[in-house]
């Protein structure tokens, strides 16, 4: 199988799988971004395991398979703090501003990385720079096309779509989040909600301490936008904003600058390289870094003397696994397509997909303005991808 043709079937499964990461967590509430990401990232190692075994030559223990390299520990260590940022941005900004900055920024620092090689990487010169710039503003436009749907709020979870989770508070502990202990309440209705009335008062250091707020992943646009809580004093506001801004441009050149190591380590790399050999290093450097936020955030929980709330553990790590294959699809088209053509595609491309679950599926997108809008933000990222193909 040619080059071209692999490279193109691993822009599919990217854009499919990245897409469809948070199907499967659709249906239950998350409550707990740092929870649920960790939980996620243990589906991502299983399949860097899964591959590095399959990809062993076990006759006669010819060759390695168990490959690790430091770029990809330091790639997915990128992508892990990137992912755990996200929460707090949509905290500070909501979720349709905080898409758009940290995609913007996303693309626009993985085009500045291969166009002008930044960091090392070799610059890639398409034959007409122009009309390649014009493609990359085109999917830049579809980002604030998107950031126009207003989806329908989700309506209450059903019984079943808790029993995956344990919120017994501790005794005797304070905590800013409450619990509704109505007996008539069902058992999705008495789950832990932010108390949003006590955001409002908080400080400007206080309204960023929050790491139990619901996961949001970078490609993700769900319908259960969570509330953007102003808090009270209009001057701390302003500054957390502008937090909140600066945090999502770089979380943005975070996701940018994930596959840089890869790109690196394929310059650098003797002979044919197996791109997916470069799999299992990767997804170890987010599991790693993941267990370590996770371990400062229950650190947190227990200084403060707070019951540490849970997540869904099986849709997460059922997204984890989705997300690792999309991985490995970005991966197997960045070798053999070139990082510059492939990047742009695979970051934008998976919100289209995440967008055509929720209208087609889920029934969240509704009414001719929002499927006008979609439709002309997927136009555009067709004609952008069409002049990048034509300019390079």
């Amino acid at each position: 199988m040619g080059s071209a043709v692999l490279g193109y079937i691993g822009i599919l499964m990217s854009v499919v799988f990245f897409g469809t990461t948070y199907v499967p967590a659709k249906q239950y509430p998350t409550y707990d971004g740092m929870v649920f990401q960790w939980y996620m990232c243990s589906g991502i190692l299983a399949v860097g395991l899964l591959w590095g075994l399959l990809s062993n030559q076990w006759d006669h223990f010819a060759e390695q398979g168990m490959y690790m390299f430091p770029q990809g520990m330091f790639g997915g260590c990128l992508f892990a703090l990137a992912n755990v940022l996200i929460p707090t941005v949509v905290n500070t900004l909501g979720l349709g501003v905080g898409f758009m900055l940290w995609n913007g920024a996303n693309i626009t620092m993985g085009y500045l990385v291969s166009r002008y090689g930044l960091f090392g990487v070799t610059p890639t010169i398409p034959k007409n720079p122009l009309l390649s710039a014009v493609g990359i503003l085109f999917m830049l436009g579809s980002i604030l096309v998107y950031g126009m749907v207003q989806p329908r709020l989700a309506p209450a979870k059903t019984t079943a779509a808790a029993v995956d989770t344990d919120l017994t508070p501790l005794a005797n502990e304070s905590t800013p989040l409450k619990f509704n202990d109505s007996p008539s309440s069902s058992t999705s209705d008495s789950v832990l909600e932010l108390d949003l009335k006590a955001m409002s008062h908080e400080n400007l250091a206080e309204s960023f301490l929050h790491p139990e707020l619901p996961n949001y992943g970078p490609f993700s646009l769900p319908a259960e936008v969570s509330e953007h809580v102003a808090i009270a004093n209009t001057a701390d506001e302003r500054k957390r904003k502008l937090i909140g801004t600066a945090l999502a441009l770089f979380l943005g050149c975070l996701l940018g600058n994930c596959l840089t190591p890869y790109v690196l380590w394929q310059q650098s790399c003797v002979g044919e390289c197996n791109p997916l050999n470069f799999l299992f290093s990767q997804c170890m450097g987010i599991y790693v870094t993941s267990t370590v936020c996770f371990l400062l955030y229950a650190a947190f929980f227990r200084y403060h003397k707070r019951s540490m709330p849970r997540s869904a553990m099986r849709p997460a790590y059922v997204s984890g696994l989705l997300w690792a294959t999309g991985l490995a699809g970005q991966l197997l088209s960045a070798g053999n397509l070139g990082f510059d053509l492939v990047y742009p595609l695979t970051s934008i491309g998976p919100a289209m997909v995440s967008m055509l679950w929720s209208a087609i599926y889920f029934k969240e997108i509704e009414g001719k303005r929002n499927m006008t809008i979609m439709a002309v933000g997927t136009i555009m990222i067709f004609i952008g991808t069409a002049l990048r193909a034509i300019a390079s």
